[in-house]
């Protein structure tokens, strides 16, 4: 076997490793195929994981997974892997490269090239693990969601286009390739100018795109040809980078793709237009994109990005390591560019919001919100529900893989399971569902029109869960109206009447073994609620929020009673989220724009996060602390600025 070497990187390592493909022998008069791997995403945030398996006429030459992408102990990006032109140079070559995301069972992408190996030459074939390619495989199952694996153990692949097809830049195109009109292997146009070692230059994403103006492509001219995407193209020398709700590489209030120029799977000048490949249009026109960021290239600005420039970061293996990564002290999204959003829940598997319904001219709600969920440590979201008619609070049943939500306006209780699937109406006629929670296997939901709070007991899992008969809980012995929020722990229900605004008619209540209970009355706006949990899984004492009166409240929850309220932190502006842990209570100020948190000792409040936009609901894990941006108030023509997002900070 002969071992070539791109940098300093050990020959057992995957750069600059040469696996045979059949030859024993040694030797610089056979030819090689430098096959290299590159990706626009960020690791381990987008991919941690890759497998490279590659096939001579069917037998395995080499098949390895590498792990823990963008950590020290891990390869560097850009990677080559050079195969020796067999004895018989007309023998297919078959290199399958599978990037997944939360270990290698978590398979996202694959992109697969049947070649041959070129003859008294080095040709570089590029296999990009590309953003757009996001999507393009899954995991084989059975008929019973298991998982289908080879004799090695690993899970079998399928791919997401035809036969014979492969992912390129969002679209299938056919997977041979003829090494013939490959070009020759170089390695600085590979490395940035360098050998591998660390000594080339690299695409600072960020830096380049601090002050980038952003566009949108233009749809109208792709509805009329959708084999063309194209966006207006300023004059002069110009970066592009798609932006994402979250894939790629994330400053505090975006996140880029950068795009290679003068490449059919980048971009290209012609003619005053910027042309990209047709999934930028495709993936914007269903509203998974932003828009694009244009940015100045050249003398006194960022180097023209090309396939010769790999990205900056952790993960790199040109630039020294020299980058401009996020401010370690700001807050770190977990997603942008999202409309409004209204929820928030964060489990082991990830975090779960909802993107907000905009209005027609008439008031009338859209039924264009959406239930979403991303890792916790942010990524391109998957959308469990689109098309809701105003979905307003939503609740995660990990044990069951089910997410559960509320439409206001269609007055529907929803479900989906948090691999993805279809959502199904799992209760419908109510009177504009409002507040959700789920604990001790039963929904408890609030109708904020009809004035009722329901409990109903859940059974089955994923697409088979199913809801028994909704029990109506006893309101207490006043007039109240509008339940709003609702919390449960146990066989504990807390819930808020938040009344009318302006008024000190709202009211908080419990619900325990069977009797309701007023725990407050008089409260201006009581809207945020939270149940203070003990060791054992029991509320001991409950806290609520008053969004115009800026005070949070506290109510000791005893086996027999429930104890005297008393105000925990006043002059706190409008109240819009509130969330406990074991040693603190969390809120957001919607008016200052702010995230606080205050022992429960009753020691000064510390503002955690100021200049946020509109801040909204609030959660906390055992390391972070996670909000909601409500974003900007939509445009005069009704219109939504995309601005919203999902932030966390450690605690």
């Amino acid at each position: 076997m002969k071992r070539t070497r791109a940098g300093s990187i050990a020959a057992v390592s995957f750069l600059g490793l040469a696996a045979a493909a059949g030859v024993p022998a040694c030797g610089g008069e056979k030819g090689q195929l430098m096959v290299v791997f590159q990706t626009d995403m960020s690791l381990p945030k987008d991919i941690d994981t890759i497998r490279v398996e590659a096939t001579l006429d069917g037998s395995v030459v080499y098949d390895q997974t590498f792990e823990r992408l963008g950590g020290e102990d891990s390869i560097r990006l850009p990677a080559t892997l050079g195969f020796l032109t067999p004895d018989d140079p007309t023998r297919a070559l078959r290199v399958r490269v599978i990037a997944s995301r939360g270990g290698k069972d978590g398979v996202r992408l694959l992109r697969e090239v049947v070649t041959t190996v070129p003859e008294g030459r080095t040709a570089t074939l590029h296999m990009p693990i590309q953003f757009l390619c996001d999507g393009s495989a899954e995991v084989e199952r059975d008929a019973e969601g298991n998982a289908l694996r080879d004799e090695q153990g690993n899970v079998r692949v399928k791919n997401s286009c035809p036969e014979g097809q492969s992912c390129v830049a969002g679209s299938c195109v056919p997977r041979e390739v003829d090494s013939r009109a490959l070009p020759e292997y170089v390695a600085e146009a590979v490395f940035g100018g360098g050998d591998g070692d660390n000594d080339g230059l690299c695409f600072d994403t960020l830096r380049c795109f601090a002050a980038a103006a952003s566009a949108p492509v233009d749809l109208e001219a792709f509805a009329a040809d959708d084999t063309v995407c194209l966006a207006a193209a300023p004059g002069g020398d110009v970066n592009v980078a798609l932006l994402t709700q979250g894939g790629g590489i994330c400053g505090e209030s975006a996140c880029f793709v950068p795009l290679d120029a003068e490449s059919d799977a980048g971009f290209r000048v012609e003619a005053g237009n910027i042309r990209m490949p047709v999934e930028v249009c495709r993936r914007a026109q269903q509203g998974k994109l932003a828009g694009i960021a244009i940015a100045p290239a050249g003398e006194g600005t960022c180097r023209t990005k090309g396939t010769d420039l790999p990205t900056c970061g952790p993960w790199s293996a040109s630039g020294g390591g020299q980058y401009t990564g996020p401010d370690a002290s700001a807050p770190v999204p977990v997603a942008v560019a999202q409309v409004h959003p209204v929820s928030l829940r964060v489990t082991a598997g990830g975090v779960a919001w909802i993107s907000g319904t905009t209005f027609d001219e008439a008031g009338m709600a859209r039924q264009d919100g959406e239930v979403k969920v991303a890792p916790r440590d942010g990524g391109e979201p998957l959308i469990l529900g689109a098309a809701q008619a105003s979905p307003r609070d939503l609740a995660i049943d990990e044990e069951r893989q089910v997410v559960f939500w509320t439409n206001a306006e269609a007055g529907t209780l929803m479900a989906a399971p948090l691999g993805g699937g279809e959502p199904r109406v799992l209760l419908g006629d109510l009177k504009q569902p409002e507040g959700l929670s789920l604990s001790d296997g039963a929904l408890t939901w609030t109708e904020l029109w009809g004035g009722g709070v329901f409990r109903a007991t859940l059974s089955g899992a994923g697409a088979e869960v199913e809801l028994g008969a909704p029990e109506e809980l006893a309101p207490p012995d006043v007039v109240v109206a509008s339940p709003y929020r609702v919390a449960s722990a146990g066989d504990t229900v807390c819930w808020t009447y938040q009344g009318t605004l302006g008024r000190t008619d709202g009211a908080v209540a419990c619900s325990r073994a069977g009797a309701t209970l007023l725990v407050a009355s008089e409260q201006l706006t009581p809207r945020e609620i939270a149940l203070d949990v003990d060791g054992q899984g029991n509320a001991a004492a409950v806290y609520w929020a008053s969004f115009e009166g800026g005070s949070i409240f506290r109510a000791a929850l005893g086996d027999d009673v429930i104890g005297q309220a008393s105000e925990v932190v006043s002059g706190q502006g409008q109240l819009n989220g509130l969330a406990l842990d074991e040693a603190y209570v969390y809120w957001t100020r919607r008016d200052e724009g702010a995230v606080v948190r205050m022992p429960k000792d009753g020691d000064a409040p510390e503002v955690l996060a100021s200049q946020q936009q509109r801040p909204g609901d609030v959660a906390v894990d055992e390391v972070a602390v996670y909000w909601i941006n409500e974003g900007s108030p939509d445009q005069d023509d009704g219109a939504p600025v995309k601005d919203g997002a999902i932030l966390k900070i450690p605690k």
